[in-house]
């Protein structure tokens, strides 16, 4: 196992990509580690990918890139800002609510980011907000993508911890909810401290026309999650469903879908899944090995020895995944360290719905803490910001997200309150 993590470390440290790390120190485990043959390793490579609940993560961001081609996601927008713009800091109230109305489709921070932060950090600039604070708001709202369902990261951890997709994607939707809240609360604090502008207020008729035009877009989250509850079908299969309902109407309703773009849309999203799948093509070894030389065992042992509290199992766990979400993605750390957590919950009696959720929530944030996240250099790409300047303006919402990541672990309810009430769980 020390050859093992000094292969991994090394990588790391000579600014190896994530995958040749994971991989890398794999082989060289399998060849000189005397663990197991070096047909385990291609077997489980190619083995964690033959998961069918995983074809919902192309799916689902073949929806999105739909949408975003197809001329859904600024109508949502529209939408937003119609029905917020009217209050102190209504543009990034608006996007608040933006980035959770297309969370609620895409399912990703990297693709929320980029969706909503093109459209509202232009129009926030030019209405005189600062621009290190539009850009760490996005940044931030973001986060919803992975929490509000459908949501990414929940599937890879239904995979590998074998705990009901449907009841995670329920059970983020409160925790979603406080965290969009959350980010509202400060985003007025800094609003009315500024001064922002508002929008003049829309009539009750622009408003209804505006919620007119953006029905087909909202209507695609009542599909997933109704599809979903109602055992119509699978999470999967509520992907697929997806991916045809924004084809569908990106190129009959909204008219901008054509068959000239459509090359571009299945290049992008193909790309962009390409990356998340070698992600966890190549953690499922890493996480073979370490559960074949009993590292879960290893931790809960010691962890027994030191408490048997829930709570203060909870923290170490926020503790030990805030600082791992900084270097690693979430997908290769949710493969590799759910197999690990869910033992080490299971024996105090955390609920692993909750469990997943706090993982989830926790590795997201990685996403935008400095120096390394992606959704940071996401929005870099978008405003032409620099990653410094993003770096020290992402820290107050970056706060705000960490207090609402301590309530999510210490009021488990908020995770599991609706999946009991709507599916019993």
């Amino acid at each position: 196992m020390i050859l093992f993590l000094a292969a991994f470390i090394l990588l790391l440290c000579i600014s190896a990509p994530i995958t040749v790390a994971l991989g890398g120190c794999s082989l060289v485990y399998a060849l000189f580690g005397g663990a197991a043959p070096i047909t385990t390793l291609i077997q489980t490579t190619f083995g964690g990918l033959t998961s069918f609940p995983l074809l919902a993560i192309p799916l689902f961001m073949l929806a999105g890139n739909l949408m975003n081609e197809g001329g859904l996601t600024p109508d949502l927008v529209n939408f937003a800002r119609n029905i917020l713009g009217h209050i102190r800091g209504g543009l990034g109230h608006a996007t608040i609510l933006a980035c959770a109305l297309f969370a609620a489709i895409s399912g990703a921070a990297v693709a929320t980011a980029v969706a909503i932060g093109v459209v509202m950090l232009p129009a926030m600039k030019k209405a005189g907000y600062d621009e290190g604070t539009a850009a760490a708001l996005t940044c931030t709202a973001a986060c919803l993508g992975p929490i509000i369902p459908p949501s990414i990261p929940f599937i890879i951890y239904g995979v590998a911890s074998n705990v009901s997709i449907a009841g995670l994607f329920v059970g983020g939707v409160l925790p979603g909810l406080v965290l969009a809240a959350a980010l509202m609360g400060y985003m007025h604090l800094v609003a009315t401290r500024h001064d922002y502008p508002r929008d003049p207020k829309k009539s009750g008729k622009e408003i209804f026309l505006t919620a007119a035009k953006a029905l087909p877009a909202l209507f695609m989250p009542v599909l997933i999650m109704g599809g979903i509850l109602s055992g119509m079908f699978t999470p999967t299969e509520a992907a697929g469903v997806t991916v045809v309902y924004s084809a569908a109407m990106g190129a009959f309703y909204y008219r901008q879908l054509n068959l000239k773009n459509l090359p571009r849309v299945f290049l992008k999203s193909g790309l962009e899944s390409g990356m998340v799948m070698l992600l966890i093509a190549m953690s499922e070894p890493f996480a073979w090995f370490i559960a074949a030389d009993q590292i879960p065992q290893l931790i809960i042992d010691w962890i027994s020895q030191v408490t048997t509290s829930p709570y203060a199992i909870l923290f170490l766990i926020n503790i030990f995944l805030l600082l791992l979400g900084i270097p690693l993605e979430t997908a290769p750390a949710l493969v590799i360290v759910t197999p690990i957590l869910v033992p080490i919950g299971a024996a105090v009696g955390i609920d692993p719905i909750h469990l997943g959720i706090v993982v989830c929530l926790n590795l997201v944030l990685g996403l935008i803490t400095p120096p390394v996240g992606a959704v940071l250099f996401a929005v870099c790409g978008v405003t032409g910001m620099t990653l410094d300047r993003l770096s020290r303006a992402i820290w107050p919402p970056f706060f705000v997200s960490l207090a609402v990541l301590g309530i999510v672990t210490y009021l488990p309810w908020l995770s599991t309150f609706l999946p009991r009430l709507v599916l019993g769980r």
